[in-house]
């Protein structure tokens, strides 16, 4: 275990000692204000376009991190753990615990917005509850966001124009599925494996509250969504090898 809490700080600190941190939580600043920036807004509308956001704000963040991963240092670390899948679940950890430092900066962000407009920014008070299923949404949204952005490993598909490219299709999808399921209902066959975050956005669309059989659905679903879309890449890693 202290082997895999090391790789876990190891690839923490090898993250933030870059700025490609930095972008990213610009665009997603910059999109926040775009829903905050008027008022009254919907308390559940406003989060759950926010889980969204961060969505794609970790598919980003997911592919820029397989980008800095060393051959030699991946094999390094993987020897000191004794098991390449310990090292591919330590990566997918890092990949959670950073999803779930944007989604408090996506709850943190309203809070501030509406005490500087005086409890006036929202449809209706804001309560705590309200924060913590958001936060807990966003932060499962990150996972799985951050799950379809490790399928661009450089080891997976080693074309990165390619790579990136197709996830940056399979996050659009993701994010349109439901409106092109509507247009198309017999994709369904095939779109059932792409990360149901437009799902997410349907089950609370018309909602003044979040509620515990919504949120457990939203939370089952985007959390076997990160799972499935974390066994391909290791599956997809220890086919490709070094």
């Amino acid at each position: 275990m202290r082997e895999f809490n090391g790789s876990v700080r190891y690839q923490i600190q090898q993250y933030f000692s870059t700025s490609r941190l930095v972008m990213p939580l610009a665009v997603l600043l910059v999109l926040l204000y775009s829903i905050y920036s008027s008022k009254p807004v919907g308390v559940i509308d406003s989060l759950t376009v926010s889980s969204v956001f961060i969505f794609l704000v970790m598919v980003w963040i997911g592919a820029t991190a397989c980008d800095m991963e060393n051959a030699v240092s991946e094999q390094i670390l993987i020897l000191r753990m004794q098991s390449a899948v310990k090292y591919y679940i330590s990566h997918t950890v890092f990949l959670f615990l950073m999803g779930m430092m944007v989604s408090l900066i996506g709850i943190l962000f309203p809070v501030i917005m509406d005490l500087c407009s005086q409890g006036q920014l929202f449809d209706r008070p804001l309560r705590i509850a309200d924060l913590l299923w958001g936060f807990f949404i966003m932060s499962l949204s990150g996972f799985s966001g951050s799950s379809l952005g490790e399928i661009s490993h450089p080891r997976i598909n080693r074309s990165r124009k390619t790579a990136v490219i197709f996830t940056f299709l399979l996050a659009v999808t993701a994010v349109t599925k439901a409106a092109i399921l509507e247009m198309i209902p017999v994709l369904a066959v095939i779109l059932w494996v792409i990360p149901p975050i437009s799902d997410v956005t349907a089950l609370f669309a018309g909602e003044t509250y979040f509620s515990a059989d919504k949120c457990s659905t939203a939370f089952i679903i985007l959390l076997i969504s990160g799972m499935i879309w974390t066994a391909v890449k290791i599956m997809g890693l220890k086919k490709k090898g070094f």
